[in-house]
């Protein structure tokens, strides 16, 4: 049974949620803030597509379509850390935000050897 898959989709739910309510609430750790409507929408997307994912990460039956969401989902991570190290502001605050969204990508990546039981 894919747990791991189950409790990943369950979690990107939760901070997807954040993420659309409080855009700032993720994006201060990354020192990507500002008062701009811009920012608050990009912040926005990232959290209806964390909630989407998620919710097909969690009802997913185990095989193909739980691999292919799971697959999107390290691609969205993977793309979060590049768009993250290119505009935080600091060296710090990219090697934070880079290795949390390569770190999340990465315990994706090892759901997916369950995803088809």
């Amino acid at each position: 049974m894919p747990v791991l898959s189950r409790v990943l989709g369950v979690t990107t739910i939760a901070f997807g949620v954040l993420e659309f309510a409080r855009p700032d609430l993720w994006a201060k750790p990354t020192g990507i803030i500002g008062p701009s409507p811009a920012m608050r929408t990009w912040h926005q997307t990232l959290g209806a597509r964390d909630v989407i994912s998620g919710l097909a990460m969690a009802v997913a039956p185990a095989g193909p379509a739980l691999r292919a969401v799971t697959l999107f989902r390290i691609v969205s991570d993977s793309t979060d850390a590049l768009a993250f190290g290119i505009n935080a502001p600091t060296a710090r605050l990219k090697g934070k935000a880079v290795g949390a969204a390569l770190g999340y990508a990465a315990v994706n990546a090892l759901s997916l050897r369950w995803s088809g039981k």
